[in-house]
């Protein structure tokens, strides 16, 4: 544990009180609630230690904290010395190293390399990948019995990856193989896997290890293949082919650590963005989505009030830094920045509790008051991927007749790592007329959305 922080960090800060081993394990396990509950409401920023007086977590709160946040890359880094290593020496031994951790020029290298997979002739490719999967899901069948919602965006969200990212049908042993990917980084949620780093087959350190190394043997077997193919249209098939003016291009291990990378940020987490998208909409008696425009104003909304990744990924430290007066951060404290906090701000979003899409047609907060995929050198490659997805298949679940919602209680809550999902299946009827019963939503997801506009 010590290697994700150090409780021997000193801060001459206000936060909440407490021990801090306690409250950092706290936090890690439940981010949302503790920045929520115990830091919002008492601690205005621009730095909060999660402990008072305490420097090994520091969450960073307000415009100028957050724009530091992002831009100052010297000083926070992307977080390389996490809970877990790999053995040294191994094909696999990158498998976690990608655009979404590097720092520095390897970030610029990576992230230059990768450009192509985004360009506008990937994206009208991967737009009617979009359209054709919609048209096999639940939302598109005749079938009126009801489903979870949930469920059907992830294997919509699945099979687009599989399609666009790999250049794979999304049939049994394909979806194997993308649950597989996923459940690499659930696995290190686990305190056994990353506690006794030994790697023997004995230990869960080891087991998961050698899960590493399948997947690894997947992936290369794929970009081997894809390298003696003429060139596709999926993202796999671009970064095989790309080489840049220099002649520089990506390796083996680098390509399957990016594949990795590239599908542990935007499986769940695009997944999530439609679930909460569309619960807002069924959950708000009388929104009428007629049009792209309203769509676009109704995502963003969703986004801010209820943010799939309430808190960024983390950053360490790298040198004591001063933001905006605050007492001086130590070398070695992790950063994180909270969207869920900054979508809060009255002064950037007024009744920030109340969702209502019609603020985004009448003023456009600054990059670093809305954060839904981060800002600058480090915003999200694959945003416009999301967007593009989201927005394509909400679009699509609309023009088939509204769906009605009919589970209510909904509670929010961290389950993979960053990722927030309801805690059960959220159930709807579809194939129905546009007469559907609105029903409110209860449940802790209302302490997000405690106010709604009146009927």
């Amino acid at each position: 544990m010590a290697k994700m922080f150090d409780t021997a960090l000193r801060m001459d800060a206000a936060g909440p009180g407490g021990i801090p081993l306690l409250n950092n394990l706290s936090f890690l396990r439940h981010p949302a609630w503790y920045a929520f509950d115990r830091i919002a409401p008492a601690f205005p920023g621009p730095v909060v230690p999660l402990s008072r007086g305490n420097g090994s977590i520091v969450l960073l709160r307000g415009e100028e904290a957050v724009r530091r946040y992002f831009t100052d890359n010297d000083t926070f880094h992307r977080l390389s010395d996490g809970l877990f290593t790999l053995p040294e020496g191994r094909p696999w031994s990158r498998m976690f190293d990608a655009v979404i951790t590097f720092n520095g020029e390897c970030h610029r290298r990576s992230r230059r390399l990768l450009m192509p997979i985004v360009h506008r002739t990937a994206m009208e490719h991967y737009r009617k990948v979009f359209a054709d999967t919609f048209k096999q899901s639940r939302f598109a069948s005749a079938d009126r019995e009801p489903f979870d919602m949930v469920a059907e965006f992830l294997r919509i969200t699945r099979a687009n990856l599989l399609t666009c990212l790999l250049g794979l049908e999304p049939d049994a042993r394909n979806v194997a193989l993308a649950q597989s990917v996923s459940d690499l980084l659930q696995a290190t949620l686990n305190p056994m896997v990353f506690m006794h780093q030994k790697d023997r087959d004995w230990t869960p350190y080891g087991r998961w290890v050698r899960r590493v190394a399948g997947v690894y043997d997947e992936f290369e077997a794929i970009i081997e293949r894809k390298r003696a193919e003429e060139p596709r249209p999926d993202a796999l098939s671009i970064l095989c082919h790309t080489t840049d003016e220099d002649g520089d291009s990506l390796t083996t291990p680098e390509i399957a650590g990016e594949l990795h990378g590239l599908f542990a940020a935007g499986f769940e987490t695009t997944a999530m963005s439609m679930t909460w998208a569309m619960l807002t909409i069924l959950g708000t008696p009388e929104l009428t989505v007629c049009d792209d425009e309203t769509l676009d104003t109704v995502v963003k909304e969703s986004q801010r009030l209820i943010p799939t990744v309430p808190l960024s990924l983390p950053r360490r430290v790298m040198r004591e830094v001063e933001i905006d007066g605050s007492p001086p951060i130590p070398p070695g404290a992790l950063a994180f920045a909270a969207p869920l906090l900054e979508h809060r701000d009255p002064a950037a979003f007024p009744d920030p509790d109340v969702f209502r899409p019609s603020r985004w047609a009448d003023s456009r907060p600054s990059p670093y008051e809305f954060l839904p995929f981060g800002v600058g050198q480090r915003r999200c490659l694959g945003a416009s991927f999301a967007d593009l997805q989201i927005r394509t298949t909400l679009g699509m679940a609309l023009e088939y007749g509204t769906p009605e919602l009919l589970t209510t209680e909904v509670d929010y809550r961290i389950k993979s790592g960053a990722t927030a999902f309801p805690k059960k299946p959220i159930m709807i009827g579809v194939g129905r007329d546009g007469s559907s019963v609105r029903r409110c939503v209860t449940g802790s997801v209302t302490k997000l959305w405690s106010r709604f506009p009146p009927r």
